[in-house]
C-alpha cells in the first residue's frame, strides 16, 4: 500500500479459484476491499491492483491423480 495526501494504493496477491470468471471476479474483489479498506482506515483508495498468483482448483473427493 502507498499513500499520498489522503489517498492510498493498494496491490494484492490473490489465488482464485477454478474455474472462474476472472474479470468478474477481480472486479468484485477490487470493489470490496476498495469499501472496506475506506471504511476500516478514512483514506480515498484511488487504486486496487491484484496480482493474480494461480487458479486453485478444489481437491474432489474420490478424484484419482
Amino acid at each position: 500500500m502507498s499513500t499520498h495526501e489522503g489517498t492510498a494504493h493498494l496491490a494484492l496477491s490473490v489465488d482464485l479459484p477454478y474455474p472462474t470468471d476472472i474479470a468478474g471476479a477481480c472486479r468484485h474483489l477490487q470493489r470490496e476491499v476498495a469499501d472496506r479498506v475506506a471504511q476500516l482506515t478514512g483514506l480515498h483508495i484511488s487504486a486496487v491492483t491484484l496480482i493474480i498468483r494461480r487458479l486453485a482448483t478444489a481437491d474432489r473427493p474420490g478424484r484419482v491423480q
